[in-house]
């Protein structure tokens, strides 16, 4: 036996026993520190001394690691000193009743590492020897510099596989026909299949044949005379240089960060570079990007600030037939732009069903289509409607899983996160009851609130023996492309928002897809080859139900927002502001009469420095009013941390099981209870969470809170108070607003949600939402009846909505028993009884009308004093018993 083999073999073991060391280690740490280590790495500095603190800690870890090496390099050089006991190893046999993965080399110690036992050696053949050289891959030591080379091939043979994947993609074979039409035309419209590759390779086509820069041009009606040739040319020369923008809008900002990602990836740079993205409350870009992709709500933003868009060469509106509300603003925008610049390039990008209307829209734009890479999909539909479509879906894919070959994925569409939840749930239930019968299965959920690193694991490619079933909202039909999917199982039932703009109410109701959509869907599974699409409702339905077309969000939103944003880009007359499909002139006549009680515009419909000032926001016009009014008040730190907590989907951890419910609600009220509602609670979590410093992992757990949503909503409070500082608002110093005053803070939301207010009714359970709107003051300074939706009672009723932290005050004790409410010594007394009057942020319905993020209001003069002259009278907000306790 050659002795060196040997040494090799045994190095190579230990050198396999540390890697899986260090990745159990790796893999215990926590994930928000891997998410901001990631950031560090990308240039993004910490925020906070308490993340320093956390980022150090992990440094240590990391430095802990470092010591194995230094362990094994000492073992390696006390082995090559110490021959003599190999050879006593080859003389006498060693223990041979333990193969060499067995016997162990090290134990883990305290602190640093590992600490070395007695040298146990084991004999074995020659054979045995080169298997395990070949097993661990064993290497010689490599100098700095060989490390360096082998990095930088690596790093080469990535991106030689990134290009070659780029000259697959059908666009590839099109990119000269395609860059002559937009050469030659102002607006194209684009029709890419799935899976073309238009929204990763167009801008780069674009940037590759150096259209970025800004061509020589002349003044109309420039013959050549007028100036002299050497002063045209230098003026040439400088408009040549002059570099400008290429931006991609995305309907989402999941799609607009992976794209960027994606690009900058096969351009061999990082993201934050040539390549960035802007999404609202996140942004990574430089003076020297060049490819933007954006949502396309920022995308209006950046056209207060360039209304013309003179520093962008080509923008290209992507997934266009999704038909958002901010998408079609941009459009009638463009298309306005387009006549005033024509160096601007216009491509919108459409699946085919909309293709027509938005050639006809910019007045017979040619229609480019690209073929995608699909294969035919067989089509099958139950043959009598399902009573339960996520028991049914989850059916379904454990059926495909047990009938179907690998490799091939499954594709689950389902309307919301709680489906796709329970759905993924059901399903990884299923495969623990199979008994080992079943093969293993990759359950991966992907929806809007789910962490990115959670969201990038359904680009995973799973091992040889696993299928991968990812289960997605609708956000799978176009906006995101996973490899390998040959299944899809669809519900045919999606979430939308309506809005109620005569009630006030919107609606998350679960419909029935459109025809386009579950075409869409269907060829998510032809991409790699043959694929199958289970539509789990009959044939029938989908031919006589389903409508062809979803409706355009522009027409079921509030358009609040959408007003305020097209005045400030000095959009006066927005009935002949030319939209593809307009909303109701009712609609924009309700969203210009909030805007003037909240003081945003003037009776003529011009905007106030107050409005200006609320357009600065990404915010909803409520929201941004509840900041301005909040630094009049000097509690502005205070109410914008309320605004950003408002802006996230849950704070609170939610558990199915009753007992971990029962305990996240104690603790939460441990937070919510020196308050007088949700709000003020959340401005409590936000800062106990900042006060816990290198803690705040184990406050998040005690109390049951969301920490990436904090972290998400600690970003959103440092952008507005950016704005703020921008706009010279007043921020108090520390000192100044140490203590949160209840009356200021709450009468600074009730300055953007004075409409939300609602009384107790007789029953002392529902509420009765005091919104005159039939008596309101409109515009013209005149009261009026446009609106009599709530004149009847049942529909001005609302609930308390089940997570309200009030949603159990003032409940009669049961049993000799108290609530919890009664039990907590420091609730406020305006809590222990049901309040009388509140103002909520949000009203949804569902199967009943509630109110969300609710606030006590002790006083009616806090009302009274708020709210715009003359829009409430004290007897409309008074309850009887207030009245007699006031009599």
């Amino acid at each position: 036996m050659d002795p060196e083999k040997l040494r090799k073999a045994q190095q190579a073991s230990r050198d396999a026993y540390l890697r899986k060391q260090a990745l159990k280690r790796e893999k215990a740490a926590s994930a928000v520190l891997q998410e901001k280590i990631s950031e560090i790495e990308a240039g993004v500095l910490p925020h906070s001394l308490a993340e320093i603190e956390l980022l150090s800690k992990r440094a240590r870890e990391v430095q802990a690691a470092g010591q194995l090496q230094i362990t094994a390099q000492l073992r390696q050089e006390l082995l090559e000193e110490d021959g003599a006991l190999a050879s006593h190893a080859l003389d006498h046999g060693g223990d041979s009743s333990l193969p060499l993965n067995q016997v162990e080399l090290m134990e883990q110690s305290s602190s640093v590492g590992y600490q070395e036992k007695s040298h146990n050696f084991v004999a074995m053949d020659e054979s045995v020897v080169d298997e395990r050289i070949k097993k661990h891959d064993f290497v010689e030591d490599k100098t700095e510099e060989q490390i360096k080379q082998q990095r930088t091939e690596a790093i080469q043979e990535q991106h030689r596989r990134l290009q070659e994947q780029r000259r697959s993609l059908p666009i590839y074979h099109s990119r000269e026909a395609l860059l002559e039409i937009i050469r030659k035309n102002t607006v194209v419209i684009i029709v890419g299949e799935t899976g073309s590759g238009k929204t990763t390779q167009l801008l780069q086509c674009l940037y590759e044949e150096n259209l970025c820069r800004t061509p020589p041009c002349l003044t109309e009606g420039d013959d050549g005379g007028g100036k002299g040739k050497e002063e045209k040319e230098g003026e040439e020369e400088e408009g040549a240089s002059e570099e400008k923008r290429f931006i991609c809008t995305q309907p989402r900002r999941i799609a607009a960060i992976s794209v960027a990602e994606r690009v900058a990836q096969e351009m061999n740079t990082r993201c934050g570079s040539i390549v960035g993205y802007k999404v609202r409350f996140d942004e990574k870009l430089g003076p020297t990007t060049r490819l933007l992709f954006v949502t396309d709500g920022m995308m209006l933003k950046e056209l207060v600030g360039d209304p013309e868009l003179r520093t962008v060469s080509a923008i290209m509106v992507d997934e266009a037939h999704e038909r958002s509300i901010n998408t079609d603003i941009l459009l009638g925008l463009l298309k306005d732009i387009t006549r005033r610049n024509k160096q601007l390039k216009v491509i919108v990008a459409s699946a085919t069903i909309n293709a027509e209307k938005f050639s006809c829209f910019f007045d017979g734009a040619p229609i480019f289509t690209i073929k995608g890479r699909t294969f035919p999909v067989d089509v099958s539909y139950l043959t009598e409607p399902m009573a339960d479509y996520v028991s049914a879906t989850a059916e379904s894919v454990l059926l495909l899983h047990a009938t179907k070959p690998l490799p091939g994925d499954i594709l689950v569409f389902l309307p919301g996160q709680e489906d796709i939840e329970n759905c993924a749930a059901a399903i990884r239930e299923g495969i623990a009851n199979s008994g080992g019968q079943l093969r293993p299965l990759m359950v991966l959920p992907i929806y809007a609130s789910l962490p990115p690193r959670e969201q990038r694991r359904i680009y995973e490619v799973p091992p040889p023996t696993t299928r991968k079933v990812v289960i997605a909202t609708n956000i799978a039909e176009t906006s995101i492309t996973i490899d390998g999917v040959v299944y899809v199982v669809d519900c045919g039932l999606c979430k939308q928002n309506y809005y109620n703009y005569q009630s006030m109410v919107e609606e998350l109701r679960v419909m029935p897809i459109s025809q386009a959509s579950a075409k869409q869907r269907t060829g998510r599974a032809g991409r790699t080859q043959k694929g199958e699409c289970y539509r789990l409702y009959t044939a029938y339905t989908f031919r006589n139900e389903l409508p062809q077309e979803t409706v355009p969000e522009i027409q079921r939103s509030c358009m609040s927002s959408v007003v305020l944003q097209l005045k400030a880009l000095g959009i006066d007359n927005l009935l002949q502001f030319e939209f593809i499909d307009a909303p109701s002139t009712a609609s924009l006549e309700r969203a210009l009469d909030h805007l003037y009680l909240l003081g945003a515009i003037k009776p003529n419909g011009r905007l106030t420095l107050t409005g200006r000032r609320m357009a600065e926001f990404p915010l909803d016009p409520s929201m941004s009013k509840c900041i301005l009014r909040g630094s009049a008040l000097r509690c502005l730190r205070h109410i914008s941390i309320a605004v950003a907590m408002l802006t996230l989907d849950s704070v609170f951890v939610v558990s199915r099981d009753p007992k971990e419910r029962a305990s996240m609600a104690s603790a939460r009220d441990v937070l919510f209870s020196a308050g007088n509602g949700d709000v003020m609670g959340y401005v409590r979590v936000m800062e106990e969470w900042m006060r816990a410093g290198p803690s705040m992992h184990e406050f998040c757990q005690s109390h049951s809170v969301n920490a990436k949503a904090l972290l998400q909503a600690r970003d959103v409070l440092d952008q507005i108070l950016n704005t703020c500082e921008r706009l010279g608002l007043d921020l108090p110093s520390g000192e100044e607003e140490t203590s949160l005053s209840m009356e200021n803070f709450t009468k600074a939301l009730l300055a953007g949600f004075f409409m939300n207010v609602a009384k107790l009714n007789a029953d002392r359970r529902t509420y009765l939402i005091v919104r005159p709107i039939d008596a309101s003051v409109s515009r013209s300074g005149h009261k009026h009846n446009n609106y009599n939706a709530l004149d009847a009672e049942e529909t001005a009723t609302a609930e308390l909505h089940p997570s309200s932290y009030l949603f159990n005050s003032g409940l009669e004790k049961k049993d000799g028993k108290s609530n919890r409410n009664d039990s907590m010594i420091s609730t406020a007394p305006t809590l222990r009884e049901r309040p009388e009057l509140v103002v909520f942020t949000q009203l949804r319905y569902t199967s009943k009308r509630y109110m969300m993020h609710v606030t006590a209001i002790p006083s009616v003069d806090w009302v009274l004093t708020t709210a715009p002259e003359n829009y409430f009278t004290r007897e409309e907000l008074e309850t009887k018993l207030r009245k007699r306790a006031h009599d």
